[in-house]
């Protein structure tokens, strides 16, 4: 019988949705399932709902998930930490951005650090690594990024090789007809993801008002402070349908869409969210952010804007877009063919499995 492969996972905070969080947990799902591994997490600032939390613990040896950086939470860390000392990791796996990686890996016994940066490495993230993170950067024994593009920029900087590996995602098979939705003589293009200004809300909110796009039905799912429920009834040609969680729902959301919209100036990795919706062969227009030139396959069916402005041309091109799903353009193949050669889980397990336990 093979040794047990031991792997601690440290990520900054988990929310309820999010890039770091999706990846996170399909993480736990696929690499705990397979013989011989078994993650410990630790997690600083966890926001997740209780039931997500079950889950976590369910698949993990011991997970540490505090709700708050109280004065409980710091003992509990303390007891944790105590608990591992005789613990040699055969991999130190930390996400996420900021002081607290440098920390961690001092806290813990490992064999080999690999830090895995998730936003767009590109001059304006840059300037927002603060001195210990950037040290963390440049002393992981492995440096990994979403994308052959973020990688780029960040050896560039860095001065040190940076290695691609996408993120996971859930691949989700369509067992009916795409436009699923009560708008069938509409196109239904649609958002989902976390509501925050840089991911373009507003803008969607401002084109759902647009006469010229009458024949489009514009829907969003997610949740976000700034944006409550009440602040969509100013535009009733936005449909808002809340949060969902698991993949059965998210199944569903995507069976009621005809193509996704991105319209983002978030230092973007590579969207979580286009990866599944690559998966099910849905059409997608998104900015050029991040790697998400590392996903472009058919300039009908993935459409990259190099801006958003100006606004008229940005919304001929919606407009372009609506058109030609309306017209049946959209082939979704080779979108699917990419996915599974390049992102699946079953692809994903074997390289990531390769640079955690590998010398």
């Amino acid at each position: 019988m093979q040794p047990q492969k031991k792997i601690l996972l440290y990520s900054t905070q988990l929310m309820e949705t999010g890039g770091i969080e999706s990846h996170i947990k399909e993480f736990i799902s696929q690499m705990a399932a397979q013989d011989n591994v078994s993650i410990d997490l630790v997690v600083l600032n966890a926001k997740n709902s209780q039931e997500q939390k079950q889950n976590l613990i369910k698949q993990c040896k011991r997970a540490f998930l505090p709700s708050s950086k109280s004065l409980v939470g710091k003992l509990a860390l303390i007891a944790f930490v105590a608990k591992s000392f005789f613990i040699k990791y055969d991999a130190l796996y930390t996400n996420g951005q900021g002081d607290s990686v440098d920390l961690i890996k001092k806290l813990f016994r490992f064999k080999k650090w690999v830090h895995h940066h998730h936003t767009s490495g590109d001059d304006a993230d840059q300037q927002t690594w603060s001195e210990k993170y950037r040290k963390s950067l440049k002393e992981s024994d492995i440096l990994v990024a979403c994308s052959k593009k973020n990688a780029k920029d960040m050896q560039g900087v860095l001065k040190r090789d940076v290695i691609t590996i996408p993120c996971f995602s859930r691949k989700i098979v369509l067992d009916t007809p795409v436009n699923d939705s009560q708008d069938t003589k509409k196109v239904n293009l649609g958002y989902y993801g976390r509501l925050i200004p840089e991911k373009g809300i507003d803008l969607l909110c401002r084109l759902s008002n647009e006469a010229s796009l009458s024949n489009v039905s514009l829907h969003i799912w997610g949740e976000g402070e700034m944006y409550p429920e009440s602040f969509f009834t100013k535009f009733p040609n936005i449909k808002y349908h809340g949060q969902f969680n698991g993949q059965k729902e998210l199944k569903s959301v995507l069976q009621k869409i005809d193509g996704y919209l991105l319209l983002s100036v978030h230092p973007e990795g590579l969207p979580i969210s286009l990866l599944e919706i690559m998966s099910a062969g849905i059409p997608w227009m998104a900015t050029n952010k991040g790697g998400i030139s590392d996903i472009t396959c058919d300039p009908v069916a993935t459409r990259m804007l190099q801006s958003l402005e100006p606004y008229d041309s940005l919304k001929e091109q919606i407009i372009e877009f609506a058109d030609d799903i309306a017209t049946g353009k959209i082939d979704k193949e080779k979108q699917i063919r990419l996915y599974d050669t390049k992102f699946a889980p079953n692809v994903l397990v074997k390289q990531w499995g390769n640079i955690l336990f590998n010398n």
